[in-house]
């Protein structure tokens, strides 16, 4: 329920923003590493993206790439498990699926 939450939170301002619904790609992974471990390379993955905005709470990490809205929330599974769920919404379809791709492709 809180993910749902932080996902409307990040998205109205793009909602109001523009005529059309932006593009929302999501993605959820399970990861072999601990949430911790799930975390910094998140974290490093988005620093390697250019995140501008950076900001890290306990509904994840998330910024701006470019014009897009960027999620990544690390849950923990057990002590060496992990999901990972990554959110990227944009007015470019090209650009928030190459951004989410990427994200997803990089925390492994």
């Amino acid at each position: 329920m809180k993910w749902a939450l932080a996902i409307f939170i990040l998205l109205s301002p793009l909602v109001w923003s523009s005529e059309k619904p932006p593009e929302l790609w999501s993605w959820i992974k399970d990861l072999d590493k601990s949430k911790e471990a799930c975390e910094i390379q998140s974290s490093y993955v988005l620093q390697a993206l250019s995140l501008e905005n950076q900001i890290e709470n306990e509904y994840g990490v998330y910024g701006n790439v470019k014009s897009n809205r960027v999620v990544v929330k690390c849950i923990e599974i057990s002590a060496n498990k992990s999901k990972l769920m990554v959110a990227v919404a944009g007015n470019n379809r090209d650009s928030v699926e190459i951004i989410r791709n990427k994200i997803v492709q990089s925390i492994n």
